[in-house]
């Protein structure tokens, strides 16, 4: 996910919104459906993650609304 964002910042067009949506979705259901004991590191990670493209849809401007589409 970490990369597809970084390619959808510098404004890759074979990354959108969309694949990023889609990535976001599939894993939370990926880690919904790990009956195994809950690895902290990646839940951790991923809510950095997920806190990170708030943030910039927060900030505003080009790169605000690049991510507005994008559903955390």
């Amino acid at each position: 996910l970490n990369k597809y964002l970084y390619y959808f910042e510098k404004g890759n067009p074979q990354i959108t919104s969309a694949a990023i949506q889609g990535l976001i979705e599939l894993i939370k259901t990926e880690m919904q459906s790990d009956t195994a004991t809950p690895d902290q590191t990646s839940d951790a990670f991923f809510a950095c993650t997920l806190r990170y493209i708030q943030f910039q849809k927060q900030k505003g401007g080009a790169m605000g609304e690049k991510f507005d589409t994008i559903t955390v």
